[in-house]
């Protein structure tokens, strides 16, 4: 038996200042903003383990513990040109309006990074004739995320829910050529990765605002439906 383990894991600190970031500002208009300060706390682990001369698994995990550490008040300071942090109820912006308090406060977590996401693969391989037939299903996860790093933006479009996708595969190979029958997420989950609008979240994510669309017009980037293939290879 050929039983062989590996291990790889790391644990980080990322600090990150002065960083950038798009939003869908007026007329559906790009828009790149500044913020302040960010850290990222984090743990990543693999592992690949031969069980045996016909089984082999290998997975891997991720805690993130991704938000502010200063508050995110939509301008910069016009003195000094940086991120303005201080900006409580009753502020005056540059723009002359009176704001309810930093658009991000201080502790928010960062958008689309979930607190866990992890993979888990598992292939059996067999001997039959001069064939060698095998089969193989992986497992993916990640926990929920928010949609936006501004409080009133993530309220329109919600939290992205966890989700799980698991894909099958089975084959045969045979000196240089492979014959794969798979079934991409084979339980049809529904898997969003992101959601936005097509101009400003106020204006066209917000419900009640056009009468067309009670509930705003949010778009969803999402995965595939369940998916079946056939695929040859061949090397040479």
């Amino acid at each position: 038996m050929d039983n062989r383990l590996t291990f790889n894991g790391a644990v980080f600190r990322q600090q990150w200042e002065d960083f950038q970031f798009s939003i869908l500002g007026a007329n559906g208009l790009t828009e790149i903003k500044n913020a302040n300060q960010a850290e990222i706390d984090g743990l990543e682990m693999d592992i690949n383990w031969a069980v045996s001369y016909n089984l082999s698994i290998s997975g891997g995990v991720a805690f993130y513990d991704a938000q502010l550490t200063d508050n995110y008040c939509g301008w910069v300071n016009e003195t000094t040109g940086d991120p303005e942090t201080v900006c409580p109820a009753g502020t005056v912006n540059p723009d002359g309006d009176v704001v309810s308090g930093p658009e991000a406060p201080n502790g928010t977590r960062l958008p689309v990074t979930a607190d866990f996401k992890g993979n888990l693969t598992a292939r059996y391989t067999f001997d039959w004739k001069d064939f060698e037939p095998f089969i193989q299903g992986a497992l993916v996860y990640e926990g929920e995320r928010s949609t936006d790093l501004r409080t009133a933006s993530n309220e329109i479009f919600g939290q992205l829910p966890s989700y799980a996708v698991f894909d099958l595969s089975a084959g045969v190979r045979k000196n240089n050529w492979t014959l794969n029958l798979y079934v991409k997420n084979l339980f049809d989950e529904s898997a969003e990765f992101n959601r936005f609008a097509m101009c400003a979240e106020s204006v066209c994510g917000a419900s009640g605002v056009d009468a067309q669309y009670p509930n705003g017009q949010v778009y969803t980037i999402a995965n595939k439906p369940r998916t079946i293939g056939l695929r040859f290879s061949q090397d040479f």
